[in-house]
């Protein structure tokens, strides 16, 4: 079983970005984070590195019913979803699947949560544009 859902899209990097955050308010779920690890890993190491941010979405019924089966499962939470910029200028967009995510919580009410959890985040991805030719390299060292 593979933890995360993937797909290539057909956008820029920052096009993607509002694509997801579109396509995950279709489903429910709002952004609580925003990590730029590019900028981060500049700023902190003096590093270059991609475009790389980790939106941390939640959705809010789906956190609460987990919350009302076990109290520690805050921290599992929020779950990720990675868009990304490579060198070949592909943008991906990778999203944890909340199934894998939810595994720990052992309790078959905590699985039908995940498992509709898992499903809403695979239409996530599903609804994002698919690439369908290679796009211009970014200009950036990895």
């Amino acid at each position: 079983m593979t933890y995360h859902f993937s797909k290539v899209v057909d956008a820029s990097f920052e096009e993607a970005i509002a694509h997801v955050t579109a396509s995950l308010q279709q489903e429910g779920f709002g952004i609580l984070t925003e990590i730029d690890a590019q900028a981060a890993f500049k700023k902190k190491l003096n590093a270059e590195f991609r475009p790389y941010k980790i939106l941390g979405a939640c959705h809010p019924q789906i956190a609460y019913e987990m919350l009302q089966l076990d109290d520690k499962a805050g921290v599992l939470y929020p779950c990720n979803v990675v868009v990304q910029g490579h060198a070949d200028g592909r943008v991906e967009v990778s999203a944890i699947d909340p199934l894998s995510m939810f595994m720990p919580v052992d309790s078959p009410q905590a699985r039908e949560i995940a498992i509709a959890a898992s499903q809403k985040m695979q239409r996530v991805i599903d609804r994002l544009p698919a690439a369908s030719v290679s796009a211009t390299p970014y200009d950036y060292a990895i």
